[in-house]
């Protein structure tokens, strides 16, 4: 069986670490992608890849701008955009997007949470 892609977007390496310390002890089955912008992002992004934590506030375009890119490409694709704050504005376009939100610093039981849907 093939592992199970995650890719994660996000200009902070500490940020980018304690998402994959979370994956590396509770989901080691998981292969992670990681990239510091929304470019490097879509040099890396493939089909294999069914979910994407993505920081908002990002040098370049945001998450919203790349979240958009990359369901362009792979529709199915599960996207989570990964923020301390965001306007109510940008919150209800993500929303109708499909995209969805986790609270900054990320939280263990939450990952878990979102993984229980590719089990």
């Amino acid at each position: 069986m093939e592992r199970k892609s995650v890719l994660i977007v996000d200009d902070s390496s500490l940020a980018r670490m304690m998402v994959r310390k979370i994956f590396a002890t509770r989901f080691p089955d998981w292969n992670l992608v990681e990239a510091k912008d929304g470019e490097e992002a879509l040099s890396l992004t493939s089909d294999e890849v069914l979910l994407a934590l993505v920081d908002f506030n990002m040098p370049g375009m945001n998450g919203i701008e790349l979240a958009e890119k990359l369901m362009e490409r792979n529709p199915r694709l599960l996207v989570y955009l990964v923020t301390a704050n965001i306007q109510e504005r940008m919150h209800q376009r993500a929303e109708s997007m499909g995209i969805g939100f986790i609270k900054k610093p990320i939280a263990e039981n939450k990952i878990a949470e979102i993984l229980k849907s590719f089990v």
